[in-house]
């Protein structure tokens, strides 16, 4: 195995005081400012409020779970899972690429070049083109069960009906509906829609169909958009969008990372 120039830097040493004064920093910029200066990630993440740390202490201490599973899920969370970014931050491998994408861009005969790091999210992310298949599914699989749970917990008295879709529904299909024109008019979905989607960018790949009509563009675009789940409320005329992301809490700050991705 190629190894890393052993001329590469890794990090910055400081002594102990100005590494206090980093940390105080960090801690102001974060949460303000706490003893002690420094601590560790498990000391941070346990006592969060947010994240699922009595979820992941469930499953790890569960001796009906293989050991193997549980010691996994304990090298991801602490970000010790072995891939080709850890290796090459330890200067055990030549690259962090992932090997997956590689693999799948010479099998359709595809330049290699500018590929992701090799991460525990990117390979289980459709952004791994080795993986997009089986994560898709495993996202939609996932989902079925969460929404069947959200359907199942709804009140006897609860006006929100959750709408079963299929594979090809998107904004303009789910308005042919009778129960959604009764919620408004296509016309007037549209019409409200383009207030929101010109605050949102265009993407490159898109420029060109913008080019040719922005106003027209604004409004193709909400109506082909295919939303994970839909409920709606009738008597009160409200249709919820319902947008679901595999994410893990691992990290501070993750909601409004997933919150600003679903609303792109």
């Amino acid at each position: 195995m190629a190894r890393a120039s052993p001329e590469r830097r890794y990090g910055t040493c400081m002594d102990e005081e100005s590494f206090k004064q980093t940390c105080i920093k960090e801690k102001k910029k974060r949460r303000g400012i706490h003893q002690p200066f420094y601590g560790t990630w498990v000391a941070d993440f346990m006592p969060r409020q947010d994240a699922g740390g009595f979820m992941l202490g469930k499953y790890l201490s569960d001796k009906q779970i293989p050991w193997h599973r549980r010691r996994r899920l304990g090298m991801v969370v602490a970000g010790k899972y072995a891939n080709n970014q850890f290796s090459d931050q330890n200067r055990q491998n030549a690259t962090a690429e992932c090997l997956l994408c590689r693999t799948a861009r010479e099998a359709r005969g595809e330049s290699t070049d500018s590929q992701a790091a090799e991460t525990h999210g990117h390979i289980n992310s459709a952004g791994c083109e080795g993986m997009a298949t089986i994560v898709t599914a495993a996202h939609h699989s996932i989902w079925r069960y969460v929404y069947d749970c959200m359907h199942a917990a709804a009140k006897p008295k609860s006006k929100l009906k959750f709408i079963t879709l299929d594979k090809e529904s998107n904004t303009s299909t789910l308005w042919r509906r009778e129960e959604f024109l009764r919620i408004c008019s296509k016309e007037d979905l549209a019409e409200k829609a383009q207030y929101i989607e010109v605050t949102m960018p265009v993407e490159k790949s898109q420029e060109a169909q913008y080019n040719l009509d922005p106003e027209f563009f604004f409004v193709n675009r909400f109506c082909g958009r295919q939303p994970d789940g839909v409920a709606i409320n009738e008597a009160l005329k409200i249709g919820c969008f319902l947008e679901f992301k595999r994410s893990t809490d691992r990290d501070e700050g993750f909601l409004e990372v997933k919150e600003a991705e679903a609303n792109e």
